[in-house]
């Protein structure tokens, strides 16, 4: 049920194709091994009211927020975070290059007795997998 949750100020998505970097950050996610790529979901939020420091119109943010089920040891989550931050820090690089953006990238572990879900797609997944 990895969840990756991109919160950009709306002055970037005029500079920034969006859709290329949910593509980027997805594909990295779907790299780490302690990610099912069955609920891995990828999606960003703009961000249409937002101050930023000394308010300049030129500053902008990203913040990314990987949301997962508790249980992951300490350093599987450093090394996936290390890699999903390298990926957008990279990502954002060759787009903007030097552009006043603040980077963010934490992950969040969900409490399991406080969160209710059903997902059907790994079962699908499998389903056209044995078909193939």
């Amino acid at each position: 049920m990895p969840h990756q949750i991109i919160e950009v100020s709306s002055n970037l998505s005029e500079k920034l194709d969006l859709s290329e970097l949910v593509q980027a950050l997805h594909q990295c996610a779907a790299q780490q091994d302690a990610l099912p790529l069955g609920g891995l979901r990828t999606r960003v939020h703009i961000a249409s009211h937002c101050l930023i420091a000394d308010q300049s119109p030129d500053y902008g943010f990203i913040a990314v927020y990987l949301r997962i089920a508790e249980g992951r040891p300490l350093e599987t989550r450093q090394e996936m975070g290390t890699a999903l931050y390298e990926c957008l820090c990279k990502h954002i690089d060759e787009k903007l290059n030097d552009a006043p953006i603040a980077l963010s990238y934490e992950i969040q572990e969900i409490n399991t007795e406080t969160r209710w879900n059903r997902n059907k797609i790994p079962e699908f997944m499998s389903q056209q997998e044995s078909s193939s």
